[in-house]
């Protein structure tokens, strides 16, 4: 009995944890530039379609599995984007002083890559 309940709870468990993982809402994510692009451009990020015109970004993506924090995803697309001046992902905007931390990851990230090679 106890062997029948306890495969029972797990069953009832993958299945909401399957249904919670396919109910995930797609990514979608907002960052302002410090310069504005020239022409509308398309870039990708980590899996996420960042469309730019003007100073505005929008990233969307329909699957995006990442167990990244908001710096970290904020960093990844200022390295890619140049510096932000705001950004907003999962309907959480960062505060400026995040933003700024963000920038400043993204370009040291960017003085390590140019040392590596």
């Amino acid at each position: 009995m106890k062997k029948r309940f306890l495969m029972s709870m797990a069953a009832v468990l993958m299945c909401a944890s399957a249904a919670s993982m396919a109910g995930a809402p797609p990514f979608s994510g907002e960052a302002t530039l410090a310069k504005a692009v020239a022409a509308p451009a398309e870039f990708t990020v980590d899996g996420v379609t960042w469309r730019c015109e003007g100073d505005k970004c929008k990233g969307t993506a329909e699957r995006r599995s990442t167990l990244d924090s908001q710096i970290k995803e904020c960093r990844k697309v200022a390295a890619a984007l140049g510096e932000l001046t705001a950004y907003t992902s999962r309907g959480r905007e960062m505060s400026k002083g995040s933003v700024e931390t963000c920038n400043r990851l993204a370009s040291s990230k960017d003085e390590e890559m140019v040392a590596n090679k």
